[in-house]
């Protein structure tokens, strides 16, 4: 479903529906009057994928209309929702560019839809729950127009609970691809992208493609290593630029099964003689995988069957000799370290 080509006005938004205790407060109703003319600003596409988020959507959409962005094309890809969330897409259809309601293959399927769709110079995606701050866009614009080459941009994510209060942010520090690759040390050291705080060219999604709908949990992260394998340029805002909602029933809180998914994405980068890393970043980013992933597992089989400390030692030694690598990590130092100062104190 596609609007027509009158431009409504933002004043005559209907009022909101759904009451959340957001921080925004009375600041949502104030629009931003542009300082440049539309055709100067480049076009940004935003693209929400949706489902059965009634309760959540409206602030979404809100937050994004009143931006007051003149050149916005905001995109919805709602997957067949049964709740209230096409009746509130429907109030909000003059001002939104395209939508559609229909069964996917779920959320990374919807994104792609989306993307697909998407003219815009830059693109973004944000997802039903979350929200954009006042002004983001402007500020977005802004940094691209002073910075062309930037491929990959990011500012300040605001962690919120449901009710949308602040418990936190996240400010990511990544430039290179051996620093998202390093999950150990970077990427689970709370220096990682949070997603709704991520935009992007169309110049590099034209190098990359689209998202990959067989990742479940970390579609974008794949999809952030791609980018930097293409030697992307990597530009940050120091300004919160969005709200990520923590709900209980989010995908993002399977903690484990988001792991595996990372350790699965990473596997086949770190091993690949084919990509961008130096060889002392592919030596110790597989040292780290092979320190963390095997030598521990093979530790804590040891632990649980009971076996004695000079025997499982013994096992450590073994799989270092067959895997050099693992003698790159700091971890391993001290591990050994502690070992033999244990040993001479007994």
């Amino acid at each position: 479903m596609t609007n027509d080509q009158t431009v409504y006005p933002l004043t005559s938004l209907p009022q909101p529906e759904t009451e959340l205790n957001n921080s925004l407060g009375n600041k949502e109703i104030q629009i931003p009057e542009p300082t440049q003319a539309r055709s100067e600003l480049p076009r940004i596409s935003i693209i929400t994928p949706s489902y059965n988020q009634g309760h959540f959507i409206e602030q979404t959409i809100r937050s994004i209309l009143l931006q007051g962005y003149p050149n916005l094309e905001y995109i919805i890809i709602d997957g067949g929702s049964t709740d209230n969330t096409v009746e509130i897409i429907k109030q909000y259809e003059p001002w939104i560019t395209y939508w559609i309601s229909e069964p996917d293959n779920g959320q990374t399927h919807a994104i792609n839809k989306g993307i697909a769709q998407a003219t815009g110079e830059i693109i973004a995606y944000l997802n039903s729950d979350d929200y954009y701050l006042p002004g983001t866009l402007f500020k977005v614009a802004e940094y691209f127009r002073q910075f062309p080459d930037t491929d990959l941009l990011h500012g300040i994510c605001r962690y919120v609970n449901e009710e949308g209060e602040k418990i936190g942010e996240q400010f990511a520090n990544i430039q290179t691809l051996a620093e998202i690759l390093d999950l150990w040390d970077v990427w689970w050291k709370k220096r990682q992208f949070v997603q709704p705080e991520v935009f992007w060219t169309r110049r590099i999604t034209e190098k990359v493609g689209f998202f990959k709908e067989d990742l479940n949990y970390v579609m974008d992260y794949e999809y952030w290593c791609r980018i930097l394998l293409e030697n992307s340029i990597v530009g940050k805002i120091d300004s919160e630029l969005s709200c990520f909602r923590f709900t209980s029933n989010q995908k993002s809180t399977h903690k484990t099964k988001v792991a595996q998914e990372l350790l699965k994405v990473v596997f086949p980068l770190i091993w690949s003689d084919s990509n961008k890393l130096k060889l002392k970043s592919r030596m110790t980013l597989q040292g780290k995988w092979l320190y963390h992933v095997v030598l521990d597992q093979e530790v804590q089989k040891s632990l649980n069957a009971g076996e004695k400390k000079y025997f499982r030692f013994i096992k450590m030694l073994i799989i270092v000799f067959r895997n050099p690598q693992i003698l790159l990590v700091s971890n391993l130092q001290d591990r050994i370290k502690r070992f033999v100062f244990q040993s001479n104190e007994s």
